[in-house]
């Protein structure tokens, strides 16, 4: 049986490793943040779902007509 609760089972991501992840700056990420990346704040901290980021991201893109 699985003892992780909801929030265990997911991947949250702090906001260095989602910036090193995407290999963005973290102040781009905040950026992003005004513009509707999902994310949650735990007090001063910043927390990121990976599989919600890349729904966002996935949803967002836009394709270069060069």
């Amino acid at each position: 049986m699985n003892s992780e609760t909801p929030l265990q089972s997911q991947q949250w991501l702090t906001e260095k490793e989602l910036a090193r992840h995407l290999n963005v700056s973290q102040r781009h990420l905040v950026n992003l943040r005004k513009t509707g990346l999902p994310h949650i704040l735990l007090g001063v901290s910043v927390g990121y779902k990976l599989a919600e980021i890349e729904a966002y991201l996935c949803g967002n893109r836009r394709l270069s007509s060069h």
